[in-house]
């Protein structure tokens, strides 16, 4: 009887296997058919904003009360509006500007006085003007018009993506990068609209540029340029379209070489005149610790580019974000670094076997890395990941292409076998917990709703006053008091005097009736946020002097690279004269402050906020 039974047992389990690897055949077949739609562009459209519509619910946010001021009519928005260029500056390098602005309560009191940080964005600013004429006080229609923009982004990405890697290759990068989470904070910030239009027209301005070189369709010779133009009058972030151009004819293009330089030459001159231009019209940044100007400083851009370049590119494919460096401490920070090194070695080393079947892959590979570029110009943070996300995408949709089509049943060499690993855990985390991510990164921005209990926590007692904040986490949570009132047409104090920021420990000493000395636990700059208005390198000196309307300052020692360690705040009156009201900042909002006793002394813990909805 075994003699009978064992054959049908073997054709049983032959059977049962084949059932199997049918199955196995028809859910490959169903997610290749999935990816081939023909309207797939409209639905990875819908699904997008479907999944960043909660932003629509968040309100206003940080810099968005900038724009509530100054595209106003309020007294006093004009000027700071033509100060902030449309809210895309914050120095212009006068330091007469620069004074008054420390003067009028809008920088703080260590503000480097030729600092340059002035951005030209026209494109974006028109978009904001028209928020605020046609909607002024709907935060709901300004998250609307950014939805309209990442719609029109995926629309474009699609296009874009199946023009140059066919229907289904392209399809799947289109969908990976409609859902990427790295998007999520530029979609759900107000004020951060211009990345959205800067990356659309530069992916209508790739797509115009390919379908002319791949396919022969004239009209992207004069679309492209054109598109190129518009893309660098909304964001500087569009040099990045530059390199991904300058790859496709170094490595993408199956033209003659000549042919391939001439085709990018028009780009080659649109941005060497643009910056030219530029600078001519005094716009860039000089002197600021968070914004570095490739084009004004760029040794010192190249050493910072080594450093977030990993950081980057581990936040763009991998967790945790690129922001978290420089929100955790110096310890963590370092580990962190260690790590995103580590990442980007692995990851480019598993992309060796795609590149040496690809020449699409290698393109992508080098827009991807020069995109870092105008990226590395900040500190880290995955909101500036929106055009290095392109060639991202499209590199993990090669991959999976490799693995799932090309070598699909092969026996796979260790370096393959280790190069497909890699990619199927980047791939499977972007696939999976991207969309799952989407919908609270693009709420992001509201974690740090925090700050925002400075503006409710400060009442009519500092009217016809002046305000001196003795801590603060930055020098925003002091400014957003102020913009706070003017927008509420609230009445102001008569002066705003911040002595401190950030999460460093303070002493304040009363040295007489008149006179506070601080002392900065760990010197004053000892924040990554608060290099926006002064280069850490930028050493002061003692006896450096600040003159204010009502207030002197002196800065008595500095740390040994320069930073300001104690400083004496010497004031006209008398500091126990009731024009004078002193705050704190103690659990996410502002405090009454006593101040010692002459000749006393007193701790107060460094200010910090967290982060969470409130």
């Amino acid at each position: 009887m075994d003699g009978v039974r064992t054959p049908a047992r073997e054709l049983s389990a032959a059977q049962a296997t084949g059932a199997k690897a049918q199955a196995a055949d028809a859910k490959h077949a169903a997610f290749i058919r999935l990816f081939e739609r023909p309207r797939l562009a409209l639905e990875l459209a819908l699904i997008a904003v479907l999944l960043s519509a909660p932003a629509l619910f968040i309100g206003f946010h940080l810099d968005d009360y900038v724009g509530l001021y100054i595209y106003s009519d309020l007294p006093g928005a004009k000027h700071l509006f033509e100060l902030y260029s449309g809210g895309y500056a914050l120095t212009n390098g006068n330091p007469a500007d620069t004074h008054w602005q420390i003067e009028e309560g809008w920088a703080p009191w260590w503000t480097n006085p030729e600092l340059l940080l002035r951005l030209y964005r026209p494109i974006g600013v028109l978009s904001h003007q028209l928020d605020f004429k046609l909607w002024p006080n709907s935060a709901f229609v300004m998250h609307a018009h950014n939805l309209a923009w990442l719609a029109v982004i995926v629309l474009a990405a699609t296009r874009m993506y199946r023009g140059a890697l066919g229907t289904l290759v392209g399809g799947i990068a289109a969908a990976l990068f409609a859902f990427d989470h790295t998007h999520g904070f530029a979609v759900g910030y107000i004020v951060n609209r211009h990345a959205l239009i800067s990356a659309a027209l530069s992916i209508l301005c790739l797509d115009q540029h390919i379908r002319y070189r791949a396919h022969g369709v004239r009209s992207g010779m004069f679309l492209g340029p054109l598109l190129y133009v518009l893309s660098l009058l909304t964001s500087e972030s569009s040099l990045a379209v530059a390199g991904y151009l300058f790859a496709y004819a170094a490595l993408g293009d199956r033209g003659a070489l000549w042919k391939r330089a001439l085709s990018f030459l028009p780009y080659l001159v649109i941005t060497v005149v643009w910056r030219g231009l530029y600078n001519a019209a005094g716009y860039g940044a000089v002197g600021s610790g968070l914004y570095l100007d490739p084009g004004r400083e760029p040794v010192r851009f190249l050493l910072a580019l080594l450093e977030r370049g990993p950081i980057l590119v581990l936040g763009q494919f991998w967790i945790p974000p690129a922001e978290a460096y420089v929100l955790v401490g110096p310890t963590a920070a370092r580990v962190m670094l260690v790590g995103a090194v580590l990442f980007t070695v692995i990851f480019f080393a598993a992309c060796i076997p795609l590149f040496q079947r690809n020449r699409l892959a290698r393109f992508w590979a080098l827009g991807f890395v020069v995109s870092l570029v105008p990226a590395a110009t900040t500190y880290p943070h995955n909101r500036q990941l929106f055009m290095a996300s392109i060639g991202g995408m499209a590199l993990l949709a090669q991959f999976w292409h490799l693995y799932a089509v090309e070598l699909r049943g092969a026996v796979l060499t260790r370096r393959l076998w280790f190069s497909g690993v890699v990619s199927a855990l980047v791939f499977g985390a972007h696939l999976l917990i991207s969309p799952l991510g989407l919908p609270v990164t693009t709420c992001s921005v509201a974690f740090a709703g925090s700050v925002h209990g400075g503006m409710t926590s400060v009442g009519e007692e500092i009217v016809g006053k002046t305000a001196v904040f003795m801590t603060a986490p930055d020098y925003f949570a002091v400014k957003l008091v102020q913009l706070g009132r003017r927008i509420e047409q609230r009445a102001l104090p008569r002066r705003w005097r911040a002595l401190s920021f950030g999460p460093g420990r303070i002493t304040v000493s009363r040295t007489d009736p008149h006179t506070l000395v601080l002392h900065y636990e760990d010197g004053v700059l000892n924040a990554h946020f608060l290099e926006l208005y002064r280069d850490r390198r930028l050493a002061m000196k003692p006896g450096e002097r600040i003159e204010l309307e009502g207030m002197s300052i002196e800065v008595l020692n500095v740390t040994r690279d320069g930073r300001a360690e104690r400083a004496r705040f010497r004031f006209d009156a008398p500091l126990d004269d009731p024009s004078y009201v002193f705050y704190e900042w103690r659990d996410d909002r502002y405090a009454r402050f006593t101040l010692p006793e002459v000749g006393q002394a007193t701790i107060l813990h460094g200010a910090d906020v967290s982060l969470g909805l409130k």
